[in-house]
């Protein structure tokens, strides 16, 4: 063996005294960090700070030697602007309970950002404060919810405060699939969506959730609204470049929304899971929730539906066709009347400004629609929609619905425009608004563009009272008859307060004529009214489908908001049909009994005063069990001709006993009116007509003309 030279012995034993020497240095360096670092901790705790910080700030970057997170399979991004939903009534808070039942894997991430309301209810409810004047940033995992960011307050409407939301989602928790869910109000494609209560209500429109998405350069596998009337052409259109797949409601969502713990269960326990599927699981899950709850009311107005945004196009396409041809029929006041008719009783959603595209298409076959148009919509939508759930309320739902208004207001329409991408849809609108005009470039592809006459579809009608003076005629000679409605309203006279009190309206009418285009009405009037026990009830039609009247009687229940006034839902089925068949007047008595079977539904908040939209607060009959209840009767002020104040009965206990029955009204004085909407959704209304009602025979007054009137009225309100 040969021996080293000295020389380079000497070398070794110097780098190995060096080696020895920087050990001990990075040693001390480190005992001294570790010692400043205890001793700035016991100073924080000593301060009262809270020593747990956020993990990743969104101005912080991950340090370049730090190893790059794997990529999960989904990031689950939840944008949860609570709103006057979470603040009234803990609607958010109960999808965080739902989301804290489940049992995390971590090939799933759940990135949820919290702001927009005045109060969370999460504290006490799943343990974690969320604060009110910060944005934060949350995940959900092993150890429940953590604080991961927190930022000054921002208006969540506000594009620039998603797009962010997006961008550190996508950078701090990467994946492979990605679904955003905006959760909050939807008011429809001219409204928006997502309402922020902590800056003075303001909304994001269909071009700033477009402009969000863009900005945020991510392209979402999946892409869900949890919020009202947004299953729309409109909303397909503006997220088409940024998703593969939308899902929505056509109607205004249950306040529970969709059905986060069984949903995201099942996709933590097969996160391979694709698109399309998760998209028919959430849709189905949520169906099966309110079957299970027994939320009857819910269930059967529920609409939710997985739309492939890589057919969105040819729905767009053929959309533009059929509002072509409809704009076409314009110029010819019977051909237009007749279109007018047939698509009158589309499916629609909650204002009506919302229609169903594949029923409209149907419909519009029989008013002038060429059947190779009907035919491509229909075909388009069927290609589109990939999932699709309806409960009875909405029999005529295919998942995908488009804005049409016949007297929309410019503002309205005005929005609508920044949103609409169909140069002939807004053409239609256009030609049916005498006040608005489509955008130029709309024009420049639509030519010039016909005007509606509306004056040709106003309605024209007399009354006058039967030769016993037992009941009132109505006679209608145009308008109605070419798929408008009709209804009448009954108000008492109260000798205690001297004032008019609101029983509401009924659509149970008598056709006892129909020739030379005039229509003959009688109100079925029987003398009883729904009433639950000895209170009669406040009623006014959401809806009817067949046989059936979704109806809503007005209540206020203290315990949950002692001043809103609440719709309690009820379902007034008639056996033998609505009174809507030309029949032989018989003297009274002689007649079978005109049987009505009610079942209570559930409560809706109904409208949110200080947006303007449909409030998602619903409650089951089972939720209200327990809760006092007070029935609302309007009072109606002859100085204001509109509804005033408001009386309250006693209250009484919810239970599930409570039922609905027609009962008959006290002997009195009484007095009615019609009121009709036109095939342009205008609304007309006769004069009240006084009436005295002994208990078994309505006598009512002759009409009194003033110098103004004449016997043929022709206004539309």
């Amino acid at each position: 063996m040969k021996k080293f030279p000295k020389v380079l012995c000497l070398i070794l034993i110097l780098c190995v005294i060096s080696s020895i020497s920087l050990f001990f240095a990075y040693a001390n360096n480190e005992k001294k960090k570790e010692t400043t670092q205890t001793e700035e901790t016991k100073a924080e705790v000593a301060e009262g700070t809270e020593v747990k910080k956020p993990k990743v700030s969104a101005e912080k970057k991950a340090s370049p030697n730090e190893l790059p997170k794997v990529p999960a399979e989904w990031d689950v991004m939840i944008y949860l602007c609570g709103t006057d939903l979470e603040s009234d009534g803990g609607m958010a808070s109960n999808n965080l309970e739902m989301i804290k039942k489940t049992i995390p894997d971590d090939r799933v991430n759940v990135l949820i950002q919290t702001g927009g309301t005045k109060k969370w209810d999460t504290k006490e409810r799943i343990g974690i404060d969320i604060a009110t004047d910060k944005i934060q940033r949350w995940s959900y995992g092993e150890d429940g919810f953590i604080l991961e960011d927190e930022l000054e307050n921002a208006s969540m409407a506000k594009y620039t405060t998603l797009s962010d939301f997006i961008i550190w989602s996508n950078e701090n928790f990467p994946a492979r699939k990605h679904l955003l869910i905006i959760w909050d109000h939807g008011g429809g494609s001219s409204k928006g969506l997502i309402v922020d209560e902590l800056h003075d209500n303001a909304i994001m429109g269909l071009e700033g959730l477009e402009r969000a998405l863009k900005d945020s350069g991510v392209h979402f596998d999946l892409f869900m609204t949890d919020a009202c009337l947004m299953a729309s052409l409109e909303t397909a259109q503006a997220i088409q470049p940024y998703a593969d797949y939308l899902i929505a409601s056509e109607e205004v969502l249950p306040g529970l929304g969709s059905n986060y713990a069984e949903w995201l269960q099942s996709l933590y326990e097969e996160p391979e899971c694709g698109a399309a599927r998760l998209g028919s699981n959430i849709c189905n899950a949520t169906q099966i929730m309110y079957a299970e709850m027994a939320d009857d009311g819910s269930l059967k107005g529920l609409t939710f539906s997985t739309i492939n945004l890589s057919k969105i196009a040819p729905v767009a396409e053929a959309f533009e066709a059929y509002m072509e041809e409809a704009i076409a029929l314009i110029p010819d006041p019977i051909a237009f009347g007749k279109y007018l008719n047939a698509v009158s009783k589309t499916d629609r959603y909650q204002e009506h400004d919302m229609w169903d595209l594949y029923d409209l298409a149907r419909r519009g076959r029989n008013g002038g629609i060429s059947k190779e148009t009907v035919l491509k919509l229909e075909n388009a939508v069927d290609e589109a929609v990939v999932t699709s759930v309806r409960g009875s309320y909405h029999p005529y739902s295919h998942g995908l619905s488009a804005f049409i208004t016949y007297n929309g207001t410019t503002e309205k329409l005005d929005r609508f425009a920044r949103t609409c991408k169909n140069p002939w849809q807004l053409a239609f609108l256009d030609a049916v608004s005498l006040k608005w005009d489509a955008p130029e470039w709309a024009c420049e592809v639509a030519g010039e563009i016909p005007q509606l006459m509306p004056e040709l579809y106003t309605v024209k009608f007399e009354t006058e009272n039967s030769e016993d003076n037992s009941q009132q005629y109505i006679h209608i000679y145009s308008g109605v008859e070419s798929g408008g409605s009709i209804c009448y309203e009954i108000q008492k006279f109260d000798e205690k307060y001297q004032e008019w009190h609101d029983l509401g309206q009924c659509e149970d009418l008598k056709l006892l004529d129909y020739s030379d285009n005039t229509l003959t009405y009688s109100a079925d009037f029987t003398g009883k009214w729904p009433a639950i026990g000895d209170r009669f009830l406040h009623v006014t039609t959401k809806d009817i489908q067949g046989n059936t009247v979704l109806m809503q009687a007005s209540v206020r229940l203290p315990e949950i908001n002692t001043e809103k006034i609440m719709k309690l839902r009820i379902l007034a089925d008639y056996p033998e049909g609505l009174s809507n068949q030309i029949q032989e007047e018989t003297e009274a008595g002689t007649e079978g009994e005109h049987i009505v079977q009610y079942q209570l539904a559930g409560l809706w908040d109904g409208y949110d005063s200080s947006t303007g939209l449909s409030d998602r607060n619903t409650y089951s009959m089972t939720d209200l069990s327990g809760l006092q209840m007070e029935i609302c009767t309007p009072v109606y002020s002859n100085y204001l001709k509109k509804i005033g104040d408001m009386r309250y009965a006693d209250p009484m206990t919810v239970d599930l006993s409570l039922d609905v029955k027609d009962t008959t009204l006290p002997a009195g004085k009484y007095r009615m009116r019609y009121s009709m909407s036109d095939m342009l959704d205008r609304t007309y209304t006769t004069e009240f007509v006084n009436f005295t009602w002994d208990g078994r025979k309505a006598v009512f007054e002759a009409p009194v003309e003033t110098e103004e009137e004449n016997n043929t009225k022709s206004v539309a309100w």
